[in-house]
């Protein structure tokens, strides 16, 4: 029995102690355990005015809700109400809050529905404030005091970055507000990482929000956000941050792709808030709008100077270092424009004051108040060699101009990242020293992104200099503008109505310098962070050093005096093209030899663009040069020879692209003969697009010594004869070689060119049945010198059978004296050992009556072979006069000789009877006459009468022939 009694009684201790400890083991560290009952409530019913106990444990007397701290579970939502007791002493509460993991949350949510805690009296808490202290975080001394929310507004939220926050609530017994109401209420939530997407982002999209600096409170490093998503958040994004914190976000790219510069870039972030089930304001004063990121609504925003600094605020500098210059500085308003800094650093700078209100942090926040906020990094590559960015810490800009077509011509726009406030970019232009500067605006524009409490009055102003010194515009609107050229071409049949240029941009929507070196300022007062400014410009350094409208005219004529060899390339002046206006380029290149040498002319190549002729190349002659169609207007490029200043005479025309590889170095080469050669570049209909990018050519001049011609090929006269020899034997012929004689008659005559050998077709290429490989060329050449016979030349004269006659054109209608005097030139083309030989006559037509004074007529009866012909002297197979000087001169002028056999030739010379009869003297007079004619002859034959261009004398009758002019 006793052992039963025993074993009964140990079992009763055993139910009793279970009975004890039970309410132990079943409450949560979130639970309350009621003391009687062993019942579990919450915590926060504890002391909150309510008996939730059925023993009344959980209100004791005198109760509070200080120095506690709650514990919850995630889902859950909670209230706690502070309660002042004592009026007269000092007041002190501490509440810490602990989310210590899994289904107790990762971090805490405190949501102040009622807040009166002393007074916020010109940046300074009075007679209360309240402090937020979280574990493991440094200690910044920060707090809050006043009323909130206001009427009619969301309360205030905090999200704590750790797992334990405490509130510290404090009142001074002394003081002038003492007698100011208390109250304080709140609800608080302990939520896990996986609802804190807003902070924290997705699993599928996180966001970086960079490296805590150890021994700071919020200072984070950014590094490589341009493979992520970084965010740069306010300390316990999304709500509430700490009074008195300075936060220093450094975002630095280091990984550049070559030949790249990187920018960052930060802009306002997304903006959203805690996710629907969990929004700050909860229940159903919960808002649809965001309760976070940077925005009130209102149209004003806080930046600058209008910023205070007992107010919050962000600081933008470009660079690593709050030394640098400062982007922008804001502290309020609707939106943050973005912000990009010149490199790969930026120093955003966060600082919060040391005491505010909860009401500032509440929905719809006051007018123009910072409060919680989001931005966005990105980072933007551009060109290292190009004008997006300043090099420097000064916003200054260089273009030189070089020999390179890519430094010629360009297109600028504004800087890509931000200037700072009252700062001006500049652009210098520099040409070469021939150059001058067109520049000319596809578009321009300047806005603000907000609102300002002050005016600035020209925010934006764009200045242009002259390198003179000129002030070429000033503007704090719109500059001259050429926005048609910003259309583009429609790029396929797709697209027939897309817009096309329609013209190019005039001088009255364009600047032009006077001297090659231009300076462009654009001065920003409020910086382009508020005031951003965007232009695209078009500038083009113009080569005038070889023609210059304003200086040298319309005519595009260019002068060389070539001593050594050059280069010559088509003008590089814009102006000259249909980009810069013009309908056609027509351009003529100069260039004089020195006297003793002759020039080599290598054309490389040459293009026309879409305008080139439809290949026909046709050969001129034995030379092979091409040539272009006859009467063709269209693009060409030419190559002239000029003689006597003003016969030009052309040796090759080109009016198709072509290479000098692609047509062979003998069609592309010419050697000349004259001291002056003429390139003409013609090239019409030109388009607004069309430059010397696509219509240029290139060529080589060579400078070859040669000795000058000593004869002066011009010749005038009644009559002559010219016989040449190659190769040639005597020194003038060699040095005269190649150079054409040119046959003048006088007013009211008409020139006669007698020759021997075989008419070929004048556009006979080398390949025409002859025997030999030289030509005869005869030239019209009035008004324009052109091809009229070409001659395959005869071995010998073989009497009529090759002989060949030729008039100048006016022989079949007659030009009144004031026209230019009749002309042929002949031109022997010497490849192979050959002579060549012609006559010439000034002929005129005969008259209506018949002269009746001739010799010939009074000496015959019935009359000589001209007898009827209207000539007092003159060939009759002809029916053409001729000169009396020509008439028994001893040399067969006419082409039957019938100057020579009339019978009145015989008289005039002495009969022997005469001599027998006169004797010695006689004889000493002829020897005398004899050696006086030899002499005469040797000099005609050494230095025949030649008319000289540039001192004309007059022809007549008697000054030419004394003597057949032999050249041989």
């Amino acid at each position: 029995m006793k052992i039963h009694a025993t074993a009964i009684i140990s079992g009763l201790a055993l139910l009793i102690s279970c009975t004890v400890v039970k309410p132990t083991l079943s409450c949560r560290i979130s639970e309350f355990m009621c003391k009687s009952t062993g019942g579990c409530v919450q915590l926060d019913e504890y002391c909150d005015g309510k008996y939730d106990c059925p023993d009344r444990s959980d209100e004791p007397p005198s109760c509070t809700a200080c120095n506690r701290t709650y514990y919850g579970e995630v889902g859950k939502s909670y209230r706690l109400a502070v309660k002042k007791l004592q009026k007269e002493r000092p007041f002190l509460c501490h509440l810490s809050f602990t989310a210590s993991g899994q289904e107790h949350g990762d971090f805490v949510e405190l949501i102040f529905e009622e807040f009166r805690l002393g007074t916020l009296y010109l940046g300074e808490c009075i007679s209360g404030e309240m402090q937020i202290l979280e574990l493991g975080r440094p200690y910044v001394g920060g707090s809050w005091c006043g009323y909130g929310p206001t009427d009619g507004a969301a309360p205030a939220v905090y999200y704590s970055e750790a797992g334990t926050v405490t509130l510290t609530l404090r009142i001074p017994v002394s003081g002038l507000y003492t007698t100011l109401p208390f109250a304080f209420g709140l609800r608080f939530k302990f939520l896990d990482n996986r609802q804190a997407s807003v902070r924290l982002g997705t699993a599928a999209e996180p966001k970086a929000r960079g490296e805590l600096v150890p021994g700071t409170h919020c200072s984070r490093n950014f590094y490589e956000c341009y493979r992520k998503r970084c965010s740069l958040q306010s300390p316990n994004y999304p709500g509430m941050y700490p009074r008195n914190v300075t936060c220093r976000y450094t975002i630095r790219q280091k990984v550049v792709p070559k030949c790249k510069h990187a920018m960052v870039s930060v802009t306002q972030g997304r903006g959203s808030a805690v996710q629907q089930s969990h929004r700050s304001g909860g229940g159903s004063r919960g808002q649809q709008g965001p309760a976070a990121g940077i925005g009130n609504g209102t149209a004003i925003i806080r930046v600058n100077d209008m910023c205070s600094e007992n107010e919050d605020r962000l600081v933008f500098h470009d660079g690593p270092s709050e030394e640098d210059p400062v982007l922008l500085r804001y502290c309020g308003g609707p939106g943050l424009p973005r912000v990009v800094a010149s490199g790969p650093i930026m120093l955003v700078v966060f600082k919060s004051w040391v005491h505010n209100s909860p009401a500032t942090f509440s929905w719809p926040p006051p007018v123009s108040r910072l409060r919680s906020f989001e931005l966005d990094v990105r980072i933007a590559f551009v060109d290292s060699d190009s004008l997006d960015y300043a090099k420097g810490s000064v916003c200054e800009f260089t273009v030189n101009a070089s020999a390179t077509p890519k430094s010629r011509r360009g297109v600028l726009v504004s800087p890509r990242h931000a200037v700072p406030p009252n700062s001006t970019c500049t652009y210098r232009f520099q040409g070469l020293p021939d150059d001058r500067l067109w520049m000319y605006f596809e578009s321009y524009g300047h806005r603000s992104t907000g609102h300002f409490l002050t005016f600035k009055p020209c925010p934006t102003r764009l200045r242009i200099w002259d390198g003179a010194g000129t002030l070429l515009g000033d503007h704090c609107d719109t500059p001259r503008l050429c926005e048609h050229i910003a259309a583009t071409d429609a790029s396929s049949s797709a697209m027939p109505n897309a817009t096309r240029p329609k013209r190019p941009c005039t001088l009255d929507e364009s600047y032009l310098s006077k001297s090659p070196s231009v300076i462009l300022q654009v001065h920003s007062v409020l910086g382009t962070v508020l005031e951003p400014y965007g232009f695209r410009l078009h500038y083009e350094f113009v080569d005038s050093g070889a023609y210059d409208r304003e200086i040298d005219g319309d005519a595009c004529i260019m002068d060389y005096r070539v001593r050594e060899s050059i280069d010559l390339a088509e003008p590089r002046n814009v102006f000259l093209y249909g980009r810069g206006g013009a309908k056609s380029l027509d351009c003529v290149y100069r260039l004089q030899a020195e006297p003793g040498y002759r020039l080599q002319i290598v054309v490389r190549n040459a293009s026309f663009g879409s305008r080139e002729h439809a290949p026909q190349p046709i050969a001129r002659t034995v030379t092979g040069k091409y040539t272009c169609p006859p009467g063709d207007r269209g693009p060409r490029l030419v190559v002239r020879e000029v003689f006597w200043r003003t016969v030009r005479v052309e040796r090759g025309c080109f009016c198709q692209n072509f290479t000098e590889s692609a047509l062979g170095t003998q069609q592309v080469t010419f050697d000349t003969s004259s001291e002056l050669v003429e390139i003409h570049f013609y090239v019409p209909g030109l388009g607004v697009t069309d430059d010397f990018a696509n219509t240029y050519f290139s060529a080589h001049v060579r400078v070859l010594r040669w000795p000058a011609c000593p004869r002066k090929q011009w010749v005038r006269g009644s009559g002559g004869e010219i016989e040449l020899a190659y190769p040639p034997e005597a020194r003038e012929d060699l040095h005269c070689r190649d150079v054409p004689w040119l046959l003048e008659a006088r007013q009211g005559h008409s020139m006669f060119v007698q020759t021997w050998g075989r008419f070929l077709p004048v556009n006979s290429s080398a390949a025409a049945p002859c025997r030999t490989r030289n030509r005869i060329l005869l030239y019209a050449v009035r008004p324009d010198v052109r091809l009229v016979g070409n001659v395959c030349p005869a071995e010998a004269r073989d009497g009529r059978r090759d002989t060949l006659y030729m008039f100048s054109d006016e022989w079949t209608a007659f030009v009144p004296d004031d026209q230019q005097n009749p002309s042929f030139m002949v031109e022997f083309v010497a490849q192979e050992a050959g002579s060549m030989a012609f006559k010439w006559l000034e002929v005129s037509k005969p008259s209506k009556r018949v002269q009746t004074t001739s010799p010939s007529v009074r000496n015959q009866s019935g009359g000589g072979p001209h007898h009827g012909s209207g000539c007092a002297y003159g060939c009759p197979e002809l029916e053409a006069c001729i000169s009396p000087t020509l008439w028994c001169d001893g040399h067969r002028n006419c082409p039957s000789g019938v100057d020579e056999a009339d019978l009145e030739c015989q008289t005039k010379w002495p009969s022997f009877k005469v001599l027998r009869s006169y004797g010695l003297p006689v004889v000493g007079l002829g020897l005398a006459g004899v050696v006086l004619a030899v002499l005469a002859c040797f000099y005609c034959r050494r230095e025949p009468e030649y008319k000289h261009y540039d001192e004309p004398e007059p022809a007549t009758e008697n000054t030419t022939r004394s003597c057949s002019t032999i050249a041989s």
